[in-house]
């Protein structure tokens, strides 16, 4: 009676489904075996040892059985997935697409075409994100299109982070007079709020580094290969971020960063869930006062969400955000 319902659960769950989920279980490490994905999976076990032999024998996948560790593993790193690659043609077409549909917005038709590139971005999840959420902020070009030079730009980010293969670029930071040439190894091309950044191991500096796509110049794509990093994962990199910027990979503990609001943006503040480590202190029982912590790895994004709350905001701590925001407020009050 129990098998026959847990092959009617496994029913439901489509092979490559299947497939799929085995292929990132073993490509993050966790070392599954046949026994823990059926049960995931709510299928029989014969069928998951079905799924592994068709991976290894007709995908080509190098799976192997891991005796140690009682799981599965790749016996060699595998970047792409053989039944879904993806071009850097693919995404930017996927791209251009997206942004025609504008006249679109509010119809059945774009919602269907939406799910539609839903699915084809899931594809690339693990290199690629992009917030589908808002069609207008694609690209950042709003209702201008997308330019050439944009479009080439773009092309080249995509080659090499769905080929793994490193870049040659100048990169313009907002405070340098001149652009510096750097060399990266990138791992994830992601859009936050209507802008694109690629995420990767500078190879200069030794560490993980974000760049702005639009403050790049001269990009080439080299012919040397990299091996992703396999600990490397989105949600993770931005946990210690307020926006895009997070602090460089080993770069020291992170901050742990105070701020008091009063009036209305002591409301404001206190009805959202601004960050995953926040904790909001009333100061005052009716809520007029309240002071924010959370732990932080970079300190320019809040310095300036601080700041677009004037007077009602104050940042307590550390020191470095502080002084900061000070010295900010100098500068704008010298210019009145």
């Amino acid at each position: 009676m129990a098998e026959a319902s847990v092959n009617r659960a496994g029913g439901t769950r489509r092979p490559l489904e299947r497939v799929m989920r085995i292929h990132e279980a073993v490509s993050r490490g966790n070392h599954p075996n046949c026994s823990s994905i059926a049960r995931e999976l709510e299928v029989n076990r014969k069928t998951i040892q079905r799924d592994i032999n068709f991976m290894r024998d007709e995908l080509d996948l190098p799976l192997e059985y891991d005796e140690t560790r009682h799981g599965y593993v790749y016996s060699r790193p595998v970047n792409e997935f053989p039944l879904l690659k993806t071009s850097a043609e693919d995404l930017v077409s996927l791209i251009l697409a997206r942004n025609a549909l504008d006249p679109l917005k509010g119809s059945a038709l774009e919602a269907t075409l939406r799910s539609g590139f839903q699915r084809l971005q899931s594809n690339m999840s693990e290199q690629v994100t992009i917030p589908w959420t808002e069609l207008d902020q694609a690209f950042a070009v709003e209702s201008r299109g997308l330019t050439e030079h944009d479009a080439f730009v773009f092309d080249r980010l995509a080659t090499a982070v769905l080929e793994c293969r490193e870049l040659k670029f100048e990169y313009s930071k907002l405070r340098d007079p001149r652009p510096e040439q750097r060399r990266l190894q990138p791992y994830h091309l992601v859009e936050v709020d209507g802008g694109w950044y690629v995420i990767g191991y500078d190879l200069k500096r030794e560490a993980r580094r974000t760049f702005a796509v639009q403050r790049m110049k001269s990009v080439q794509v080299t012919t040397n290969r990299f091996v992703r990093s396999r600990d490397f994962r989105l949600e993770d990199h931005f946990a210690g971020s307020f926006g895009v910027w997070a602090g460089g990979e080993g770069e020291g503990s992170a901050y742990c960063v105070r701020i008091r609001f009063s009036g209305f943006a002591a409301r404001i503040v206190a009805e959202r869930r601004w960050h995953p480590s926040q904790e909001v202190i009333l100061v005052e029982a009716d809520g007029s006062i309240i002071e924010l912590s959370m732990q932080l790895t970079a300190l320019e994004d809040i310095a300036r969400w601080i700041l677009g709350f004037g007077g009602q905001a104050e940042a307590l701590e550390p020191a470095e955000l502080r002084e900061m925001v000070a010295g900010q407020l100098r500068e704008a009050a010298a210019l009145y």
